[in-house]
């Protein structure tokens, strides 16, 4: 797995922290494992997916909601250890 530069700086884990390895519990079928490596990226990606599929376009407003949560989850993370 390629190491996250922001991790290694820091020592906090990012947003996505977790994602590749997700990538892989998914590809091997294990979706609960997958789900527990990153759960707002298990759940957000798909949503942000389809969305962008069925709007074909993300508003600048609807790009700094997603920011927000995107920084709300990595503080999340980091406080809670989760």
């Amino acid at each position: 797995m390629l190491p996250c530069p922001f991790h290694i700086i820091t020592g906090l884990c990012c947003p996505l922290c977790g994602g590749q390895r997700m990538a892989v519990a998914l590809l091997h079928g294990h979706v609960t494992e997958a789900f527990w490596l990153n759960p707002a990226l298990f759940v957000g990606a798909p949503l942000v997916g389809l969305w962008w599929l069925w709007k074909r376009e993300i508003s600048s407003r609807a790009a700094f909601v997603i920011l927000c949560i995107c920084i709300a989850w990595g503080i999340a993370r980091n406080i809670f250890h989760l």
